[in-house]
């Protein structure tokens, strides 16, 4: 019998096309990919790739069987989802998981409602970011999805998955008075002198904050460096630097600071589930949930500005 996990990475080959890429995604060794990849060709008796460059090029046989794969993978969830749909009501175990800021922004949201309206239904929270979170979701370690992706980066593939948007999320500056003052006044080239607050490099939003500077005409003097968009706000609140952060991150307590009036760019903010989920009635509910809490956030947002 054909192995499930094999066939997953057969098909992460067919969309990635090297051990490596595939290996970075499921977090395993690249010999481990390539070692499941040759017991997979024993087990059907057929050549399913040859390299190219760099590249491995699945042959006619490999091809067949990726479309098969993709097939059993969205069976399983459809059997799973079938099972899910028998029981009287919509309770079992749901596994979520979010990148920071979506944790107090919509997970937190999400338990509270669910323990009042569906108290059948247990959700399990697990804290990681977007990468991490896809991959799990197609290792079936969870079974949805926060992600966010800043508006300059490619999306990730979502071979096997699918996604909703739940709302767009403006990145702001949050700057002392007297700096927000003089950006109001002179323009965002004001804060060429400025000291500033951002993540490690590399970072997306270390690279917003540098595309910012290049559109405007300055390079940011950085000061801090700091993992998490909720840490760069509490160190502006001391009142020393500017900060560029999601809007979401912004604590209450500093709504005071958010400098108005400027696009500084956005991040897309989306629930993701493995294709056939969705007909899980628990996978639905959470789903649904989610997406009428950001309809509510999006709308209180209007009616605040």
């Amino acid at each position: 019998m054909l192995n499930f996990r094999r066939l997953m990475l057969l098909r992460d080959l067919a969309e990635l096309g090297t051990v490596t890429a595939v290996a970075e995604r499921r977090n395993i060794t690249s010999s481990a990919v390539s070692s499941q990849l040759r017991v997979l060709e024993d087990e059907v008796s057929a050549v399913l790739f040859r390299r190219d460059g760099r590249n491995l090029r699945l042959t006619e046989s490999g091809e067949t069987l990726v479309s098969h794969a993709r097939e059993i993978l969205r069976v399983v969830d459809e059997a799973t989802s079938a099972v899910a749909r028998t029981r009287d009501r919509n309770g079992g175990r749901i596994a979520l998981s979010g990148f920071e800021t979506s944790i107090p922004g919509l997970a937190a949201p999400l338990l509270h409602r669910l323990r009042r309206d569906k108290p059948e239904l247990t959700v399990r929270v697990v804290q990681a970011p977007t990468p991490v979170s896809l991959r799990s979701l197609r290792h079936g370690d969870t079974d949805v999805a926060l992600t966010s992706r800043l508006d300059f980066r490619a999306a990730d593939p979502l071979s096997g998955l699918h996604s909703h948007a739940l709302l767009r999320d403006p990145l702001v500056l949050l700057a002392p008075a007297a700096v927000a003052l003089r950006v109001r006044t002179v323009g965002l080239r004001s804060l060429a002198d400025e000291a500033w607050i951002t993540g490690p490099q590399d970072t997306g939003l270390a690279e917003a904050l540098t595309l910012l500077g290049e559109r405007h005409g300055f390079t940011p003097k950085i000061e801090h460096r700091v993992v998490g968009a909720p840490n760069m706000c509490q160190l502006a609140a001391i009142g020393g630097a500017v900060a560029l952060v999601p809007r979401m991150s912004v604590p209450p307590t500093l709504e005071s600071m958010i400098v108005d009036g400027f696009d500084v760019g956005s991040r897309t903010i989306d629930v993701v589930h493995r294709e056939g989920a969705l007909e899980n009635p628990a996978v639905s509910v959470v789903v649904q949930t989610l997406r009428d809490i950001a309809h509510q956030r999006v709308a209180a947002a209007t009616t605040a500005s």
